[in-house]
């Protein structure tokens, strides 16, 4: 039984025939547990992002709830398109960054994430990680307890992110910009590593991990 289908909507590593690239990224969730839709991080560009998700025969109107990663402008840039398309939509982002979310969007639906929280069935954010700047993740638990993890860019370190995740699973799956992360066996024994938009040792990691190593494209659906 498939329990999240993973479409990519923005990477600026490729994208497939009818769709756009673009510096940053995002990933649109099916959510098969609760039948609702779900956008993790928004790209940088928000006609980008909608044309995208349209292609997938999606209606932004369908969109139940956003879970910004980390206030950067790559991640976070199509939210003002999402919410002007869909201003009830529901957006969570670190609770470092509320404030200033608020400030843009003072109309919005937003709140802000501190501690590890299920947001529905199946899906969790980590809480915020970082001393400075903070981010989160998000978890997709599976009905055999596996985990998949989205991540935006992983400033605060991949590896919190992945001994967190393996306190509630094992991994199975990681998606997502790793930026500069390079201790490489927390990668051990997870089936699909699907580095992506700032991942620094990407040629490492598909050298070291040949059969993990997936390459993630704009248009890509994946079913876990």
């Amino acid at each position: 039984m498939t329990n999240f289908i993973l479409h990519i909507v923005y990477d600026d590593r490729c994208a497939k025939p009818d769709f756009l690239s673009g510096f940053g990224f995002s990933t649109l969730i099916y959510n098969a547990y609760s039948k609702e839709f779900s956008l993790f991080d928004t790209g940088g560009n928000g006609d980008s992002l909608v044309y995208n998700i349209e292609r997938l025969g999606v209606k932004i109107s369908e969109i139940k709830r956003v879970i910004i990663s980390h206030n950067h402008h790559d991640h976070a840039g199509g939210l003002s398109k999402i919410i002007q398309l869909n201003p009830q939509i529901l957006v969570y982002v670190p609770h470092a960054a509320l404030a200033s979310f608020k400030h843009v969007f003072p109309d919005a639906n937003i709140q802000g994430i501190s501690k590890f929280l299920e947001m529905e069935q199946g899906m969790y954010s980590s809480g915020e990680y970082g001393a400075n700047f903070t981010e989160h993740c998000l978890y997709l638990q599976l009905d055999s307890g596996e985990l998949i993890i989205l991540v935006g860019c992983a400033h605060p370190g991949l590896e919190n992110y992945i001994i967190k995740g393996r306190e509630m699973g094992k991994i199975r799956a990681i998606i997502g910009g790793f930026h500069g992360f390079n201790k490489f066996s927390f990668l051990e024994g997870i089936e699909f590593i699907g580095a992506c938009h700032c991942t620094a040792k990407m040629k490492e990691i598909a050298k070291r991990f040949p059969d993990q190593f997936k390459r993630i494209c704009v248009g890509d659906s994946i079913s876990f």
